[in-house]
């Protein structure tokens, strides 16, 4: 299952320099290219709000690994949880 970006991963610094460019392709990396996700990312994927998110890790509905202080999930961890949902018919 592959979950479509809804929003660009590129950060511009303040001295207005691109940051996120690949270099190989020359183009800027999206979503789709990351492996890790922010919570706030996860928020936009699924079109929830970033406490609903938390609420969703906590309750390890969704599953998260922690680099230094930062939490992140990895996009397959997030497709797996998109796969186990059941429609409400």
């Amino acid at each position: 299952m592959l979950i479509e970006p809804t929003a660009s991963a590129n950060v511009t610094s303040s001295t207005g320099q691109l940051f996120g460019q690949d270099g190989l392709r020359g183009r800027p990396l999206g979503l789709e290219d990351k492996l890790l996700l922010t919570t706030e990312e996860v928020a936009a994927l699924l079109g929830l709000s970033r406490s609903r998110v938390y609420e969703l890790l906590y309750a390890k509905a969704i599953v998260s690994v922690k680099i230094g202080k930062s939490r992140r999930i990895r996009r397959t961890d997030l497709e797996q949880f998109v796969a186990s949902l059941e429609d409400d018919e």
